[in-house]
């Protein structure tokens, strides 16, 4: 009952403000020598002014930035232009994520990053786009543990002495197959039996018999 009381009551106050204003604008067309009427045609007046300005000025840079698109203009070449006509309209690119109020949505996070600058006017500090932040992905930190390369030793699980590696000690014995060991006995035993160039027995041989 009470609601429906008060959307009523709501409803009357809205249709009596309208009525209002009707009666306030038929007021100042009947007299336009009220200094209430004079200020609200100078106001009306100058909001035409500066609807006509805006256009004219948009329709300049549109021509700007098609005759910089038939020339071949370069991405850099764009941004430098739309720098400009920012600076000439007084608006202001944020690209700080600590200023507040400007940004669509604040991640819950520490480290945030700007996806898209937000555009606020200088001369009324009024937003004119918002910005949006997201959460910045932090590298993780490289691996200590560095990979071993293939067929090369993984020093890490050496057992230090002292610390000091521990390297097996090698053996200066050479070890062959079952084959090239009879090989290198035959070898030897031939080699034993044969005379050698340049030793006493080959001298004793050559040497003449005493009678």
């Amino acid at each position: 009952m009470f609601g429906s009381k008060a959307r009523e009551n709501k409803e009357l106050l809205t249709q009596m403000e309208r009525q209002l204003d009707r009666i306030h604008t038929a007021l100042l067309v009947r007299d336009p020598g009220t200094s209430l009427s004079s200020d609200a045609y100078e106001g009306l007046r100058k909001q035409v002014v500066a609807s006509a300005r805006a256009r004219t000025q948009h329709v300049a840079q549109l021509a700007e930035i098609d005759v910089a698109l038939r020339r071949g203009a370069s991405i850099t070449d764009l941004q430098n232009l739309v720098d400009g006509w920012l600076r000439q309209a007084g608006i202001e690119r944020i690209e700080d994520p600590r200023v507040p109020d400007v940004w669509d949505s604040v991640p819950n996070s520490r480290e945030v990053e700007v996806e898209i600058p937000a555009y606020v006017d200088t001369e009324v500090r009024r937003l004119v786009h918002q910005g949006r932040l997201r959460e910045r992905n932090v590298e993780p930190e490289p691996n200590q543990n560095i990979a071993v390369a293939e067929g090369q030793p993984d020093l890490a699980s050496v057992p230090a002495v002292g610390g000091e590696l521990e390297v097996e000690p090698r053996s200066n014995e050479i070890s062959f197959p079952d084959d090239a060991a009879e090989d290198s006995a035959e070898s030897e035993s031939i080699l034993d039996g044969a005379p050698v160039e340049g030793t006493d027995a080959e001298t004793d041989a050559d040497a003449p018999k005493e009678s």
